[in-house]
């Protein structure tokens, strides 16, 4: 840029002045922190068919969070549970790391949760504003209650990406499930599913298919990760090679 009476003299540029005869500043352009929000469903939901749907969760979030803030992000975790919407103070330093990983000792899976009037009140509550926002879920809710969240988490300018987890026995219901009267983890109903395995492994299989449909309608990263692929190969091959983590 053309130097103006005002300028810091320190950053003429001499080697173009010599060349111009002319005065010119030279722009720096500072490093862009991007904020990074970490969003891991705690809902009952997550804790079956057992707990390990939940940990899994809480490890693939804190795992993410250390590669945020290797690359030099702000980072945040916060819990899609029951109650007030709450989260960490932002961590620039991965020396700030423990304070996630204290968090998270401190959070189970349990009760019912809306998504989208979680998201609803959560904007206003935790300030999001651009940035990206990662959600960690089984993404077993309503399709038409995720469609509302993303359009609310849409007006607040964030690169949304989304994991879904699920269990084995979830994607395959044969292995967990014949037939008979089931409860709602979340709102204590029963049901009564007269479906066979097969009709059931197809519903969730339409189910999925839906939710990734309308991701790639959005520009919205979705991928799913089974309990039965190891921690580390999901993150350093799958999210590697779908750009999850660019």
């Amino acid at each position: 840029a053309q130097y103006t009476p005002g300028d810091d003299i320190r950053s003429i540029d001499w080697n173009l002045y010599a060349r111009l005869d002319r005065l010119f500043v030279k722009l720096f352009k500072e490093e862009i922190e991007l904020s990074v929000e970490i969003v891991v469903d705690a809902s009952a939901s997550m804790g079956l068919p057992t707990e390990e749907k939940f940990f899994r969760a809480v490890r693939l979030g804190l795992c993410l969070a250390y590669i945020g803030l290797a690359s030099r992000h702000q980072v945040r975790m916060s819990w899609l549970r029951p109650g007030v919407p709450t989260a960490t103070s932002w961590c620039a330093r991965r020396s700030a790391f423990d304070r996630l990983e204290t968090s998270a000792r401190d959070v189970a899976p349990g009760g019912p949760v809306a998504i989208a009037e979680w998201v609803r009140r959560a904007m206003p509550a935790l300030h999001m504003q651009g940035g990206q926002l990662l959600l960690i879920s089984d993404c077993l809710a309503p399709p038409a209650e995720w469609f509302r969240a993303v359009h609310l988490l849409m007006t607040k300018r964030l690169e949304i990406r989304v994991i879904q987890i699920l269990s084995p026995e979830e994607l395959q219901p044969a292995r967990l499930f014949q037939g008979g009267v089931v409860v709602d983890s979340e709102t204590g109903r029963t049901h009564e599913l007269n479906y066979r395995p097969e009709e059931l492994a197809r519903a969730i299989g339409e189910h999925n298919e839906r939710l990734d449909r309308f991701c790639k309608r959005h520009g919205i990263l979705f991928v799913q990760h089974r309990l039965d692929e190891p921690l580390e190969r999901f993150v350093l091959k799958t999210l590697t090679a779908r750009g999850f983590l660019e």
